[in-house]
């Protein structure tokens, strides 16, 4: 079967929370999301916007009624942070040393990367569900930038 008919393009990922107000918070204060128009649905739910993409919906958990399944698919309650089977989910970013800035003001713990000075400046940082989230910057962008990390391996090959 030929492909040129076939295309895809990432529509948007769901997260289930207990504490909605913080999750929206969350994702605005450290992203930019915005909260947008939202389908009739018969849970709580909040659709956050970069731009006007529905990126990211935040789905309440509800202990008395439960989450449609019949509607979302079935859900381990169980596994109750984190990503499951997902490990990350990351964006594409721009102004790397401004959401350095933004997220130490936040005071958000995160993990700077590189593989080496030729590849992208990756941030890892997770939100308040536990979910690993990544951001990646082009090696334009991130220059001769390296991440702690490497400095600490730069310093002890050169006092070696």
């Amino acid at each position: 079967m030929p492909d040129g008919n076939i295309s895809f393009s990432f529509g948007h990922f769901l997260v289930f929370t207990d504490d909605m107000d913080g999750t929206v918070k969350w994702y605005g204060d450290v992203l930019g999301m915005k909260p947008g128009p939202i389908p009739d649905f018969q849970v709580p739910v909040t659709w956050l916007y970069l731009g006007d993409q529905p990126l990211l919906h935040v789905v309440q958990w509800e202990d008395d009624r439960g989450v449609d399944e019949a509607y979302v698919g079935k859900v381990n309650r169980e596994v109750v942070s984190g990503g499951g089977r997902i490990d990350h989910i990351a964006f594409d970013a721009t102004g790397l040393t401004d959401v350095l800035a933004r997220l130490d003001s936040l005071g958000i713990d995160y993990i700077e990367r590189r593989v080496d000075i030729n590849s992208r400046y990756q941030l890892f940082f997770h939100d308040p569900n536990g979910i690993k989230v990544e951001l990646d910057f082009s090696a334009d962008e991130a220059g001769d930038r390296k991440p702690p990390a490497m400095f600490e391996e730069l310093a002890a090959e050169m006092s070696s």
